[in-house]
C-alpha cells in the first residue's frame, strides 16, 4: 500500500496547506513563539509552489 492510497485527502492542495499551517502554529505557539497565522500560511504556500515547480506532479486532480 503507497503513502497515497494510505492517506488520499493529502492528494488534495488545499487540505494540505491548511494542515501543515495549522501544524505549525500550533507547534510554534506551544514553545511560546508568536507568529501570526497569515504569516505561517505565506511561508506554507510558497513552500508548496516551490516543490510544485520542482516536481513534475505534486497534486492530482
Amino acid at each position: 500500500m503507497s503513502f497515497y492510497d494510505k492517506y488520499p485527502q493529502l492528494k488534495q492542495k488545499q487540505f494540505l496547506h491548511d494542515l501543515l499551517s495549522k501544524t505549525v502554529y500550533a507547534t510554534m505557539a506551544l514553545e511560546d513563539q508568536t507568529v501570526s497565522m497569515q504569516d505561517i500560511e505565506r511561508i506554507v504556500s510558497s513552500a508548496i509552489k516551490k516543490e510544485e515547480l520542482q516536481r513534475d506532479q505534486l497534486f492530482f486532480n
